[in-house]
């Protein structure tokens, strides 16, 4: 894949409870790749309600395993915009020091791959 390709491809940033799945920011490529908006942070947006296909408690303990060897993650899974759109992302999550208000919080950056998953058969 070409730089150019690579530079196209949609990407959007996040971060959310690791306890709670509560998402408590985002960046504008996550409105424009999903739909939410800050109004939607602000009413409760938790990430189960993106990645529904996915259990949130199997995530965070399947995370905390990989934490305790290193501070990063790397998931292929898709994704449910706010219009039911499905799309196929990259999302590679980071474990930060910090607390906030008590919680441990994960930094999630993501790519839209949904273009790029759809490769002809070989022989």
């Amino acid at each position: 894949m070409s730089a150019k390709k690579m530079h196209a491809i949609p990407y959007a940033q996040f971060s959310t409870e690791m306890r709670s799945g509560k998402i408590i920011k985002i960046d504008d490529g996550f409105t424009k790749l999903l739909g939410y908006t800050e109004d939607d942070v602000k009413n409760g947006l938790v990430f189960k309600q993106f990645v529904p296909d996915l259990e949130y408690s199997e995530i965070i303990a399947e995370l905390r395993e990989q934490f305790i060897e290193k501070k990063y993650a790397c998931y292929r899974h898709e994704v449910v915009s706010k219009t039911g759109e499905i799309r196929m992302i990259v999302a590679f999550f980071t474990i930060q020091n910090k607390l906030l208000n008590g919680h441990r919080v994960l930094e999630v950056s993501v790519a839209d791959i949904t273009d790029y998953t759809h490769f002809p058969e070989t022989k």
